[in-house]
């Protein structure tokens, strides 16, 4: 066992003096011996390891060092992988548990590395590109909206407008409005409900006018007006050139806008 020993204390001199690098010591070459499998060495030629991914107790070799590290420090205290030769060649080092510390070195690296031509020279192209990908999207999401209508209350609004205009879709009637619409008409106009705002006094007297010459009409022209409203409603919303399919693309639409405008752009 004298030459056991030697060979394993040999072994963690040199391992020491190179910084925890798994080197097989000289004299383990030089002795060529069959050491002990219970103590873990055994005999190999050096030249087909690499220390710093092979242990030097079970000869099993890793893909990482840091995968051997932790398998030294996972087996450290068995048969195999004594606890005071693992704690020699795991000593000094450095575990990843100083979160300033991490952060300094990671942010003297950086800033290093930024300090570079190239890098400021990408990063200044990177910058330039995100502005113009910015811009492109903005102006494309304007010029979505502009192609929108810009519906208005005109002055003296009929019954049937006044619906189409407050009340949401769900609410519209399939035939013309009734005494039912006007009362939920009301309650949305109710200033009270809207303080503050003295709009809704104004349109909550409006509507009861356009509500009362609307009951002196006949079933035939409240049809007739009902239809052209809803007509004229459909038109204030999409504008002059959206149409429904345009809405429900919209997102592809806005993604084609911004292409072009970017293409454009980049011409410039």
């Amino acid at each position: 066992m004298d030459v056991v020993d030697s060979a394993l204390a040999a072994n963690l001199a040199g391992i020491g003096a190179h910084h925890h690098h798994m080197t097989l010591s000289a004299s383990v070459a030089a002795n060529s011996s069959v050491i002990d499998p219970s103590i873990g060495m055994q005999t190999t030629d050096p030249e087909d390891m690499d220390p710093k991914k092979t242990c030097i107790f079970c000869q099993k070799t890793f893909s990482h060092p840091g995968s051997l590290g932790r398998h030294l420090d996972l087996k450290r205290g068995t048969r195999l992988h004594p606890s005071d030769a693992v704690d020699e060649l795991r000593g000094d080092v450095k575990r990843r548990g100083d979160i300033v510390e991490i952060k300094a070195r990671r942010a003297r690296r950086a800033k290093e590395y930024n300090a570079r031509d190239e890098v400021k020279e990408r990063a200044k192209l990177r910058r330039k590109e995100k502005d113009r990908s910015q811009r492109a999207r903005d102006e494309a999401k304007i010029n979505f909206l502009n192609r929108l209508g810009a519906p208005m209350l005109p002055p003296h609004p009929s019954f049937p407008y006044m619906v189409l205009y407050f009340l949401p879709p769900p609410q519209w009637p399939h035939d013309p409005p009734t005494q039912e619409t006007y009362n939920q008409l009301t309650l949305f106009l109710d200033p009270s409900m809207h303080l503050g705002d003295d709009r809704f006094n104004d349109w909550s007297s409006k509507a009861k006018v356009a509500y009362d010459n609307w009951l002196q009409w006949p079933k035939s022209k409240r049809i007739e007006v009902w239809n052209r409203e809803l007509r004229s409603a459909a038109e204030s919303a999409l504008g002059a050139s959206l149409t429904l399919y345009d809405l429900g693309r919209r997102d592809e639409w806005l993604m084609d806008e911004e292409k072009r405008i970017s293409e454009l752009d980049s011409l410039l």
